[in-house]
């Protein structure tokens, strides 16, 4: 991945399989958020107020709608079946650790990163939308000083 040095793991592996519990919050918060929605549509929930009561709870102001359109876009529109972990599940799956990767890449303004990411995860027409929705949400995380720093792997 672009950015990334000998000495440090790339943005993804920094998350896949590691323990949720040990990453800063705004890791653990979007991984819960995405694992209830995943949930909620497949039981024929809405799950809106649940995440954003979470959210405003986190002092995350506008994160609830990116999350919702960049999780629609996942659904309707994925290349391949995204795959998240049950809400109680305590590592990070795969799939996870990708969208994990793109909001810290857009995090630190590497647009053509997200740009990649997205247009490898779902068709070209929904990508622009996935990418939007992922930086908006890192903005949000940003801006509520919630950071996605891997906090098990070695720097």
């Amino acid at each position: 991945m672009e950015g990334s040095t000998p000495e440090r793991c790339a943005p993804m592996y920094e998350f896949v399989d590691r323990p949720l519990a040990r990453q800063d919050r705004g890791v653990q918060l979007f991984v819960w958020a995405m694992r209830q929605w995943a949930t909620a549509a497949i039981d024929g929930r809405c799950v809106c107020r649940l995440v954003d009561c979470a959210f405003r709870s986190a002092d995350l102001r506008g994160a609830t709608e990116p999350l919702h359109q960049g999780m629609r876009a996942l659904c309707h529109h994925g290349r391949t079946p995204m795959r998240f972990g049950a809400v109680e599940r305590t590592s990070v799956t795969e799939h996870e650790a990708i969208l994990l990767s793109a909001l810290v890449a857009a995090d630190h303004g590497r647009d053509q990163a997200v740009d990649a990411i997205c247009e490898a995860l779902v068709d070209l027409s929904a990508a622009p939308a996935l990418a939007a929705s992922l930086k908006a949400l890192a903005g949000a995380f940003a801006d509520a000083r919630l950071g996605f720093a891997a906090a098990d792997c070695p720097r």
